[in-house]
């Protein structure tokens, strides 16, 4: 591999490296090769399953159902096993169309997982491995440079994240494309640059495709600048914007999908708060030099818990001693000497930005914030993964680091002994802060007792590896005027001591510690068992899971998403980022994990989980329940864990807890209650008592709750009441939201359950926390589990620790109903989640279907006739999670309403003629029906998936195209020697 042609003086050099021939290339082939197997091991022979975290809850889920349609032969459009149903391919993590995702078509899924991380690492490797050769450094440079990118702490750390590190072991391999093509234009690299584009982004991580396209831009920017003037140049321009043109083209089928979810999701824009977390703290610097120096090992020898902030994971970058002093070697050799080669500089900025940038909010004078507004960069949280960036910097300038020792003279002596003093010097310096000032470290968790010992293996290894780094790197400096035996073996020790020393990290992470049994859990569970015996049709309904932990020990008894949908019951939670935001309000205010967020939806007039279909709640029994963490308000114990129970008009709650108490304690707030006047009450409490009395108390607006954006200067422009006593606040965008803290004392008395009843017009109220207090014995109980309306719902099992509930409101798959309804979307929603029409009337989802006044626009409300069912049946005749086949027989035309999820895209066909899908009920779809007997097919063809599909052929043919018409033009060219040079 020769340097590049234009490499300045004072840049690397591989002249000796390239005479070592065919030997050397085939040992680095195997060695490339061998590593990431070595390295995972335990998951090569079936120990582990390579899935911790979200691995296993959010993505290897999802990846058996594509692997499971792919080989029946359909295109993995639609997901119908979670959130009720939701775009499959444009939820853009699992990778539908990315490659490796395809090994769960012809593999069982711990295998199938398995491979594609390991493969993910050879990528990785051999990718910064080609580009390190190509800008000129030398074999043991490059592999140097690899290793540590590969096994560096970003990628390591992030290994439950399966789609990100896919997408990141796609950099160096851009980078490549971009080098080859500064050096020559060729279409084949242009082609080839696009492709490796194109896959990153059907990777699945849009946060790492745009980190990446940040670096390459920079990359190429710098690259031109480096061209003479006139027409190379606007030649190599040509070059990088046909790669990345057609690389975009190519992967359209994947990017319009997943903008057009997008838009309909929560995560369309977020807010600052949101947008700042997992902002690299600068007191957790010295994580990456030590990378156990804030504990959170998973395995012996490191014990030390973790007190960093947010969790290690998100704070990893740690790259290993010998490539850091490396990278240092690089950096000294251009200040010693007066010429440059400035590729240097350009990673070592790359690597000093890229850390600034991760400390996000922790920046000064507003840059973080400034930063919320640039366009597409907002929309991403966890600045602290620039450290990914960073990560590849640093191999990089390690691998020419090495390849400077190789060059030996003065340079390379002065380079070194700086280099050893400086990480000397860190390395002193890391080990004095962990050992007599961690308190000074110390952030949102306590230092964690024992942490600040020489004892300990957390500090005792990299003082270990950065003594054997030393003597590797400088062994290897001097072995380079020795005999080849020695050169190799110098080498091979420096390589040895990088790989352990970032094993030393890297194999006592989560990965290697996860259960041997997750291939075994991902079985039904005895709770699956019960309900799979007692229906035949598992098409038939879904279920809804509910704990305050859902993801705890209980997490396959509850049957929580993703993993449920290896067991094939359809859920109304689910684990995925871009939930669609109307079925997040629609579904108890459900976030992205899935947890249901408003325990009101389970109330008795809440329609929500029955026009859902929702037959089985799984939840958690009442021990389990209970709050895992306490916090103390005043004296009182309470969860810590918020239960976001919402009370609205009409609507009420009973809590279970039994105890002696002389006083009841309730954080609240009120929301959307500017127009509620000071002293209104707003709820009724009403305190049972084991003997059969009743204790009422009253929550007024002003006094024991307040509207909870009351610092909103908007809101605090129009409030009618006062402040009552804020006792939690916490950050919104811009302003302070709070809770509020009520004190109801009364005669000390042995307590049943607690029923809260909301009594206001307007409004609604939002329960925190609530608990018993015993003022003889000081002693607090909690209330967290709500009793559930004997009239809805009706326990039928209890199997362990989850109770298994039957929803007696269900709603059937489909229905036909007696009568329409229009208003505003808005109320659409409140007329569901409150049981009651605007006009007071109940709301029966059986007998009226609701419509949206804005989908009409401006034209004339004109509603499909709809006639009383007369001899109505209705039959899933077929489902499959793109097809659903329903025959229906009716006398009277009607409107037949589905419990399946509207989305764009969805079309349907009455004996084989096309009708409208209509939007109804906030979420779900319909259709008219006429009389007589009929066949309603339902399919899903993504107009999105077709038009990117359709790009995606036109950057296919472009590339062909401009393939062609270069192979043409030589032939021109060889016929005819003395035409003018061929640009391309």
């Amino acid at each position: 591999m020769r340097a590049s042609p234009h490499q300045e003086e004072g840049a690397v050099s591989t002249t000796s490296d390239n005479r070592s021939g065919w030997g050397s290339r085939v040992g680095a082939g195997v060695g490339l090769l061998s590593i990431p197997i070595l390295y995972f091991y335990p998951a090569v022979r079936g120990a582990v399953m390579l899935a911790p975290g979200d691995g296993w809850t959010q993505i290897i889920g999802i990846r058996v159902l594509i692997g499971q349609m792919l080989r029946e032969g359909q295109l993995p459009l639609w997901n119908p096993y979670i959130f009720s149903g939701m775009p499959l391919l444009a939820s853009i993590q699992p990778g539908a169309l990315y490659p490796p995702t395809w090994l769960f078509a012809v593999l069982s899924p711990q295998p199938a997982m398995n491979w594609m991380v390991i493969t993910t690492f050879h990528l990785a490797l051999f990718g910064t491995y080609l580009y390190a050769r190509r800008i000129g450094a030398d074999r043991v440079g490059a592999l140097a440079g690899g290793i540590a990118f590969a096994f560096g702490g970003y990628m390591v750390a992030h290994v439950g994240h399966t789609n990100r590190i896919a997408a990141a072991a796609w950099l160096p391999w851009i980078l490549l494309a971009i080098e080859a093509l500064s050096q020559r234009l060729r279409w084949r690299w242009v082609a080839l640059g696009a492709g490796f584009i194109a896959m990153q982004l059907l990777a699945g991580e849009p946060q790492m495709s745009l980190y990446t396209g940040m670096v390459a831009g920079a990359y190429a920017v710098f690259s031109l600048t480096l061209r003479e003037e006139g027409e190379r140049f606007r030649r190599q321009l040509f070059g990088f914007g046909a790669m990345a043109v057609c690389g975009a083209l190519l992967s359209a089928a994947q990017l319009l999908p997943d903008r057009e979810l997008l838009r309909r999701g929560e995560r369309e824009a977020i807010s600052y708060d949101y947008f700042s977390l997992f902002s690299f703290p600068p007191r957790q610097l010295p994580q990456l030099i030590f990378p156990y120096f804030f504990g959170g090992a998973a395995k012996a020898p490191y014990e030390v818990t973790y007190w960093g902030q947010w969790n290690p994971t998100e704070t990893a970058g740690y790259v290993g001693m010998a490539a850091m002093m490396l990278g240092l070697v690089a950096v000294f050799a251009q200040v010693a000497r007066g010429k440059r080669d400035r590729r240097v500089w350009f990673w070592a900025g790359c690597a000093l930005v890229s850390l600034l940038l991760a400390f996000g909010s922790n920046l000064p004078f507003g840059i973080h914030r400034a930063l919320h507004g640039v366009p597409v960069y907002k929309l991403f949280r966890a600045s602290g993964r620039h450290l990914f960036e960073f990560d590849f910097a640093l191999a990089v300038l390690a691998a020419i680091g090495a390849t400077i020792l190789a060059q030996q003279g003065e340079r390379a002596s002065r380079a070194i002994r700086a280099s050893a003093l400086a990480m000397t010097g860190i390395v002193v310096g890391t080990a004095i802060l962990y050992r007599y000032f961690p308190e000074r470290l110390a952030m949102d968790l306590p230092v964690t007792p024992g942490a600040a010992s020489f004892a300990n293996w957390e500090v005792r290894l990299p003082v270990l590896f950065f003594v054997l780094s030393l003597g590797a790197v400088g062994l290897y400096w001097r072995s380079r005027m020795g005999s080849g035996w020695l050169r190799g073996g110098a080498s091979a020790l420096l390589i040895l001591i990088s790989l352990a020393d970032l094993g030393a990290f890297g194999f006592f992470y989560e990965w290697n510690n996860v259960p041997g049994d997750l291939a075994a859990r991902m079985g039904d569970p005895p709770t699956v068992r019960w309900i799979k015996e007692r229906e035949p049709d598992l098409n038939a309904f879904r279920i809804v899971s509910h704990s305050p932990e859902p993801m705890g020990s209980n997490y396959e008894a509850l049957d929580f998403p993703n993993v449920s949908i290896a067991r094939g019951l359809q859920s109304v939670n689910g684990y995925d980022p871009l939930v669609l935001g109307r079925y997040a309000a629609f579904a108890g205010n459900m976030n992205l994990d899935g947890i249901i967020r408003d325990g009101g939806a389970f109330d008795a007039l809440d329609q929500s989980f029955n026009l859902l279909n929702a037959k089985y709640l799984l939840r958690e029994r009442a021990e389990r329940s209970g709050p895992r963490e306490l916090v103390e308000r005043e004296g009182i114990r309470f969860g810590a864990i918020p239960m976001n129970l919402v009370l609205s008009k009409g609507k009420s709650a009973s809590l279970r807890g039994r105890g002696m108490a002389t006083e009841l304690g309730v954080i609240s707030s009120l929301e959307r209650s500017p127009a509620v006047p000071n002293g209104a009450v707003v709820a009724d409490l009403v305190i049972r008592t084991v003997d059969g009395r009743l204790i009422e108390r009253q929550i007024v607006a002003g006094r024991d709750a307040s509207e909870w954006a009351y610092d909103r200067p908007d809101v605090r422009a129009a409030i009618r009441h006062d402040r009552a006593r804020v006792i939690e606040s916490f950050a919104d965008a811009g302003f302070q939201g709070h809770r509020y803290l009520a004190r109801f004392p009364f005669e000390r008395a042995e307590i049943a359950a607690v029923e809260i009843r909301y009594r206001h017009s307007e409004a609604s109220i939002s329960l925190a926390a609530v608990s018993l207090y015993d003022g003889v014995t000081a002693q607090s109980q909690p209330l967290t589990e709500v009793e559930l309306a004997p009239s809805r719902w009706r326990m039928v099992a209890t199997l362990g620790e989850v109770e298994i509930y039957e929803n007696l409101k269900r709603m059937p798959r489909a229905w036909f109903v007696r009568r329409a309804a229009v208003m505003p979307g808005l109320e659409v929603l409140e007329t569901v989640r409150n049981g009651r029409l605007p006009d007071g009337a109940a709301f029966d989802p059986a007998e009226t279907v609701l419509f949206e006044k804005e989908d009409f626009g401006r034209r004339e409300v004109v509603l499909p006739p709809i006639a009383e069912p007369a001899n109505a049946e209705v039959k899933v005749a077929r489902y499959q999670p793109q097809r659903i086949e329903i025959e229906t027989r009716n006398e009277q035309p009607g409107f037949l309403v589905l419990s399946e999820i509207y989305y764009r895209g969805w079309d349907a066909w009455i004996d084989g003629r096309r009708v409208p899908v209509e939007k109804v009920n906030y979420v779900l779809r319909g259709v008219a029906v006429p009389a007589g007997a009929h066949r309603i097919e339902f399919v899903f063809r993504s107009p999105s998936f077709r038009n990117g599909a359709a790009y995606s052929v036109l950057g296919l043919a472009l590339l062909l195209v401009g393939g062609l018409l270069r192979k043409m033009r030589k032939s021109r060219k060889r016929i005819n020697p003395n035409s003018k040079p061929d640009a391309r």
